[in-house]
C-alpha cells in the first residue's frame, strides 16, 4: 500500500441527507485488487481500458522492458465494498511528475470504474479531493476522455484545460443500417477480392489457440512497423519499448480476437484486438505492402462485420481519431477530448508543453521522416525493382 487517505477527511453526502464514510485509498499492488477489480468491472460496464487484464498485462510488459512504472490505483470502498476504481500511473516528463491514465500510451481512453447503484457526482469529488492530495504530482494528463465516460461530469466542466477535440467512431451492428454499403462500395470490394484470388487462394481465419495467436500478432506488428517506416508516420504506442511484449500479451488472453487475411497461404492482412462487454476495440491492423492496392485490410474488416454476431460483437469501436476509412463503416462517432489539469504552479508548464510544444514536435519529426522516405525510396528505385522488395510507393 503507498499511501491510505483518512476516511473521516473525506466524507461525501449521500441522499436523503445523511453521509457515509468513504475509504480512499491509493496503492501499487495491482495484484491484491484482482477480485474486487474484476467484480466491479463486471457489473460498472467500463471500458477495456481500465480493465483488470488490461492494466495487468501492461504492468507486466512494462518492467519487462525495464520500464519505471509508479501505478496510483485509486480506490474508494464503502461499507467494505470497492465502489470505485480510477487505476493511474506517475510519469516523469522532464521536471514533472504526471499523473496519467494506467497504460499509457497504450491505453486509449481516460476513465475510471464506479459501481452502477452508488451517487457517481460524490464518488468523482471524493476521488478529485485524493488526486489534489498527492503531493508529489505537479498535473493530471488525461488522453481520451469520452463524452459518456464516467469521469466526463469531473473533467467536462473544466473544459479550458481541454487540449485535443477529436471523434471515436463506432459501428452498431444491431443496426440494421451497417450491412448497407453503397453500390459503389460493394463493387469495389468484389474488384479488390478477385484481383487478389489472382495471386494465389484467398482465406478469412479466425485464429484460434494461444500459440497462433501471439504469432499473428507478432507478424501483424512487423507489418505495422513497416508501415511506419515507409510512411515516416511517428507512433508513441508503437515506439514505446513495452509495445510488443504488451500486444502479444494481449493476444493471449481470453478475450482476444485475432483474424487474418491469407492469400496462397501467407498473410495479407491481421486486424486484433479485443472483446470486452460485447464492445470489439480495434487495436492493431496491419497489411502486406505488396497486396496494398487490393485493399486486404478493408477485406478483412468487411468479413468481420459480416460476421459480427457469431464473433459475438455487438459493436465495434475504432478509436479516436476519426479517418475515412473508419467512417465508412460507423454508424455513430463520440466526441472525444484530452485534458491536461495543474495541481502546482508548475503543473502550467504541462498544459503550454501539450497544447503547443508537443504538436509542432510530433509534425516535425513526421516531416523529417518522410523526407527520409522519400530519399531511401527514390535510392531504391534508382537501383531498379530487382532491389524495391516489393514495397509500396509512398503517396
Amino acid at each position: 500500500m503507498l499511501d491510505t487517505l483518512r476516511a473521516e477527511a473525506l466524507a461525501t453526502p449521500i441522499s436523503g441527507g445523511a453521509s457515509e464514510w468513504s475509504h480512499v485509498a491509493v496503492s501499487q499492488d495491482l495484484e491484491s485488487l484482482r477480485e474486487a477489480w474484476r467484480a466491479l468491472e463486471r457489473g460498472s460496464g467500463g471500458s477495456v481500458f481500465q480493465s483488470y487484464t488490461w492494466c495487468r498485462t501492461w504492468d507486466a510488459a512494462a518492467r519487462r522492458a525495464g520500464c519505471r512504472i509508479t501505478p496510483r490505483i485509486l480506490t474508494v470502498h464503502r461499507a467494505g465494498r470497492l465502489v470505485l476504481l480510477w487505476p493511474l500511473v506517475i510519469q516523469r516528463l522532464g521536471p514533472l511528475r504526471v499523473l496519467r491514465s494506467f497504460g499509457e500510451p497504450a491505453t486509449q481512453y481516460a476513465d475510471a470504474l464506479i459501481a452502477p447503484e452508488a451517487e457517481r457526482a460524490a464518488l468523482l469529488d471524493t476521488a478529485w479531493q485524493a488526486v489534489r492530495a498527492m503531493r508529489d504530482v505537479d498535473a493530471v494528463l488525461l488522453r481520451g476522455v469520452r463524452e459518456d465516460a464516467a469521469i466526463a461530469p469531473l473533467v467536462v466542466p473544466r473544459g479550458r484545460f481541454a487540449t485535443r477535440g477529436a471523434e471515436a467512431p463506432f459501428c452498431d451492428f444491431r443496426n440494421a443500417e451497417v450491412r448497407r454499403r453503397s453500390g459503389r462500395t460493394r463493387n469495389a470490394l468484389q474488384r479488390n477480392l478477385r484481383n487478389l484470388a489472382a495471386a494465389g487462394p484467398v482465406a478469412f481465419e479466425v485464429v484460434t489457440g494461444t500459440e497462433a495467436q501471439i504469432r499473428v500478432m507478432a507478424e501483424a506488428l512487423r507489418l505495422k512497423q513497416a508501415w511506419l517506416r515507409r510512411t515516416g508516420r511517428v507512433s508513441a504506442g508503437y515506439a514505446h519499448p513495452a509495445n510488443a511484449a504488451f500486444l502479444q500479451g494481449l493476444a493471449a488472453c481470453p478475450n482476444a480476437l485475432v483474424l487474418r487475411l491469407t492469400v496462397g497461404g501467407e498473410t495479407a492482412a491481421v486486424e486484433a484486438g479485443l472483446v470486452h462487454g460485447g464492445v470489439y476495440a480495434s487495436l492493431v491492423q496491419a497489411y502486406e505492402a505488396r497486396y496494398a492496392a487490393q485493399g486486404p485490410g478493408r477485406l478483412l474488416f468487411r468479413h468481420m462485420v459480416e460476421n459480427a454476431a457469431g464473433l459475438g460483437i455487438d459493436r465495434l469501436d475504432f478509436l479516436a481519431p476519426a479517418s475515412r476509412h473508419k467512417s465508412e463503416w460507423a454508424t455513430g462517432a463520440v466526441p472525444v477530448r484530452d485534458y491536461a489539469l495543474p495541481l502546482r504552479l508548475r503543473g502550467w508548464i504541462l498544459l503550454a508543453y501539450v497544447r503547443h510544444l508537443r504538436p509542432r514536435v510530433k509534425a516535425w519529426r513526421e516531416r523529417i521522416g518522410a523526407v527520409r522516405t522519400g530519399i531511401n525510396w527514390r535510392g531504391r528505385r534508382a537501383a531498379g525493382p530487382a532491389n524495391d522488395g516489393g514495397a509500396a510507393k509512398p503517396i
